[in-house]
C-alpha cells in the first residue's frame, strides 16, 4: 500500500522529471505544452508497490510510460486538413515529430539491464493499441461489442499490460474502466468544428452513420445519448470495482477514483 505522503513526493518527483525531458522552446512556439497524465503515476505506484526493483528505477519506468502517452496524445493531435498553408503544415510536421521524440525518449530511459524485462512489454502494449487505433480509424466495427472492446484497448490496454507483468492484474481491470471513463467525459463536452480522432471517429460512425473528420456541432445527439450512457454504465463498474477490490482502500489512488463515482456525469477533467 502506498502512503499519501509517499505518494505525493515521488508525483511531484516525477512530474518534474517529465516537464525537465519534455520541455522544448523551439516546439512550444507552434505546439501546446503536454499535460503530465498523474492518474497513470498513482496507478504505477500502486502496481510496483511490491516490486523489488529501486526507487530510483521504478521513477524511470514510470516517466517511460508518460512519455509513450505523450507520444500517443500528441500524435492524436495531427490534423491532416488544411496542411497546406505554411504555418499550419509547418505545426502539423513538428506536431509530428514532438510525437516521435517522446517515443524516442522513453527507448533511452529504459537502456539498463533492469528493465529489459519491462520493455517487451511496452512494445507489445504500443503495438496493441497502435492495431486498434487503425481499426477505429478504418471504421473496422460490426458491432458495439466490438466497438467498446476497442475502446477499452485503446484507453487501457497499456497500463493493463504493464499490471499483468507485475502481477496486479485486478489493478489493470480498474485502469481499463477508469481511463475509458476519462476519455469519454472529457469527449463528451460540446465543441465547434471538432477533429475528430480515431476514437471519436469510430463513435460517431457507428452511432450516426456516417464517416466525417470534422463535425461542426459536438456531439450530435447520437453520439451524445450514447456517451452518457456508457459514462453511467462505466461508473457504476468503476465504484463496483472500488468496493470490490479492497485491497485499495485508504491508498491515494482509492480516494482518487472515488472521485470519478458520480452519476451526474458533470465531471471536470483534471
Amino acid at each position: 500500500m502506498v502512503n499519501l505522503q509517499q505518494s505525493l513526493h515521488e508525483v511531484h518527483i516525477i512530474e518534474n522529471e517529465f516537464r525537465k525531458v519534455t520541455t522544448h522552446p523551439y516546439l512550444l512556439q507552434y505546439i501546446d505544452d503536454v499535460d503530465v497524465e498523474e492518474d497513470i503515476i498513482y496507478f504505477l505506484l500502486e502496481i510496483m508497490q511490491y516490486s523489488t526493483l529501486l526507487p530510483s528505477d521504478k521513477r524511470e519506468q514510470i516517466l517511460s510510460a508518460l512519455l509513450v502517452q505523450a507520444a500517443f496524445e500528441t500524435h492524436d493531435k495531427v490534423q491532416s486538413h488544411n496542411e497546406n498553408e505554411p504555418e499550419r503544415k509547418k505545426t502539423r510536421q513538428l506536431t509530428v515529430l514532438a510525437g516521435d521524440f517522446f517515443s524516442s525518449l522513453y527507448h533511452a530511459m529504459l537502456v539498463k539491464e533492469v528493465h529489459s524485462g519491462i520493455i517487451p512489454v511496452f512494445s507489445n502494449a504500443i503495438q496493441i493499441i497502435n492495431e486498434e487505433k487503425m481499426s477505429l480509424h478504418f471504421n473496422d466495427i460490426r458491432t458495439e461489442e466490438e466497438l467498446m472492446n476497442r475502446l477499452y484497448a485503446v484507453e487501457g490496454s497499456f497500463l493493463s499490460e504493464i499490471a499483468t507483468y507485475y502481477g496486479e492484474q485486478e489493478l489493470g481491470s480498474l485502469a481499463e474502466v477508469f481511463f475509458l471513463l476519462k476519455k469519454l467525459i472529457d469527449e463528451q463536452k460540446p465543441a465547434n468544428n471538432k477533429y475528430l480522432s480515431a476514437f471519436t471517429f469510430a463513435v460517431h460512425a457507428y452511432q450516426e452513420g456516417e464517416e466525417k473528420e470534422i463535425v461542426r456541432e459536438w456531439p450530435p445527439s447520437n453520439t451524445k445519448r450514447w456517451m452518457s450512457e456508457t459514462i453511467y454504465h462505466l461508473q457504476q463498474q468503476l465504484y463496483y470495482k472500488l468496493q470490490t477490490y479492497s485491497f485499495i482502500h485508504n491508498t491515494p489512488l482509492y480516494d482518487r477514483m472515488q472521485e470519478w463515482v458520480s452519476f451526474d456525469n458533470k465531471l471536470e477533467i483534471k
